[in-house]
């Protein structure tokens, strides 16, 4: 079987079926692992050539589909004879082009049917083509059938494999949230999943004028969340009502995209009173250390990958701030010729709180990657203990739902190290209104 060629698909459908071909796990022992989706589609954006028109649908196609590919692959299953038999690239065409009938209203259903059955016809022949069209018109005939959740229960399967089903979550994590938190906190764990993240905006409250641009995206229509200096505002919303160029304001540094969950949970630890200077030891990009420093603290920051924080220095001084010391190293080994004040650890995690923004972690991780991330967490919390001073600050955060990386990551370091005092904890539990949990806890080393 070949691969539909570049000039058989529309551009946004053809980058979006390579940019999917690279992200989700190819089947069988010696299958691919999968990319990380921004890298991904970043790299199928490159043209410059593209049409915004088409750069903005094939990012939508590829995170939407992601969101919510187990669920339409469940009802695309129902249409076929022999789904096993379908080739994995047929497949997607078919799941990509039912993720435009039923969620793209823009789209009209005849022109999803007609360059999903062209690709299938160029990918695998006529043949196969002629299923395509009578599958993708099954599914435009009646497309409100499968937001019914009673479509995904119709053979009386488990609790736990319908919910897998109607919320496109892989069963082993919905397992998981049942038994840690009970069925109703999982059902809104599994519907914000399910769901586009809103945008996180952070206003620079070292420039001029902050507090009037953060209080005029405020006033807008549908903003979801506003606490300065953090806004959760509907992804694809309106700047215009409110003067606003969001893409000069970024450029000039008056404000940056981050998670608005991530700001807050850092402002619910009370960064306020914490302990300078303050040690960012796995700062990837550096958000959460430049939220540090425009809130008037002396952070300094490390990671393992270099690359990670190759742009800080541009960040900062995006932002008007002086430069943040940094140097590559792990938070297992800390190499401190001083020790700091607060160590802050954003713990590298499986990411089960922020599947919204991220839904390809959910295909790509299982659960055997949880005991390597305890494994890791133990090590980088131990490590954060013995560069701590006496009278500093541990804060551990996870975007991760699960209490094995969260409280009891803490309870085993405490049970070890008795003499530590928690300060501060706030538990991982359904963020409906924002989209993503995280956790956090802060931990005092006695004088």
């Amino acid at each position: 079987m070949t691969s539909p060629t570049p000039a058989a698909l529309p551009p946004a459908r053809r980058i979006a079926l390579a940019v999917l071909s690279r992200v989700l796990p190819s089947p069988g022992p010696k299958g691919n692992q999968g990319q990380d989706v921004q890298a991904a589609l970043d790299a199928g954006l490159a043209d410059s050539t593209l049409d915004p028109r088409d750069r903005g649908l094939a990012t939508e196609l590829v995170y939407g589909y992601l969101r919510l590919c187990g669920r339409i692959d469940f009802a695309l299953s129902g249409f076929l004879k022999n789904p096993a038999a379908v080739p994995v690239p047929v497949r997607r065409i078919l799941g990509l082009a039912a993720y435009e009938i039923l969620y793209c209203a823009k789209v009209p259903a005849y022109a999803s049917v007609d360059w999903a059955v062209s690709a299938v016809r160029r990918a695998a022949g006529k043949g196969l083509s002629g299923m395509a069209n009578a599958v993708l018109r099954r599914v435009a005939a009646d497309p409100r059938a499968f937001d019914d959740p009673n479509f995904y229960r119709r053979d009386r399967p488990t609790e736990a494999v319908h919910l897998s089903r109607y919320y496109s979550c892989p069963e082993w994590i919905v397992s998981l949230w049942l038994g840690a938190y009970g069925p109703e906190a999982a059902r809104e764990l599994l519907t914000a999943q399910a769901e586009p993240a809103p945008l996180g905006l952070r206003i620079n409250r070292t420039r001029e004028g902050a507090r009037e641009l953060f209080d005029a995206l405020a006033a807008l229509p549908g903003v979801l969340w506003a606490d300065f200096p953090t806004l959760a505002v509907p992804t694809g919303a309106d700047f215009a009502p409110a003067g606003i160029n969001l893409a000069e304001a970024l450029a000039a540094g008056r404000l940056s995209r981050q998670s608005a969950a991530a700001q807050r949970i850092l402002y619910q630890l009370g960064l306020g009173d914490w302990p300078e200077p303050i040690f960012d030891a796995c700062a990837g990009r550096g958000g959460k250390a430049l939220l540090l420093a425009e809130a008037g603290k002396r952070v300094f920051a490390a990671d393992m990958h270099a690359a990670r924080l190759s742009a800080l220095p541009r960040e900062a001084a995006r932002l008007g701030l002086a430069p943040l010391p940094a140097f590559r190293a792990s938070a297992t080994r800390m190499p401190l010729a001083a020790p700091p004040g607060t160590i802050l650890l954003d713990a590298p995690c499986s990411g089960l709180g922020v599947l919204s923004r991220r839904p390809d972690s959910k295909w790509r991780r299982n659960p055997e990657d949880i005991a390597g991330l305890i494994r890791l967490q133990g090590a980088m919390l131990e490590s954060a203990y013995a560069a701590l001073p006496p009278g500093g600050r541990i804060v551990y955060v996870t975007c991760t739902v699960n209490p094995a990386e969260n409280e009891k990551a803490v309870d085993r370091l405490g049970s070890r190290r008795r003499e530590l005092v928690l300060e501060a904890e706030l538990a991982a539990g359904p963020e409906t209104l924002l989209g993503e949990t995280f956790y956090g806890a802060v931990l005092r080393k006695p004088a």
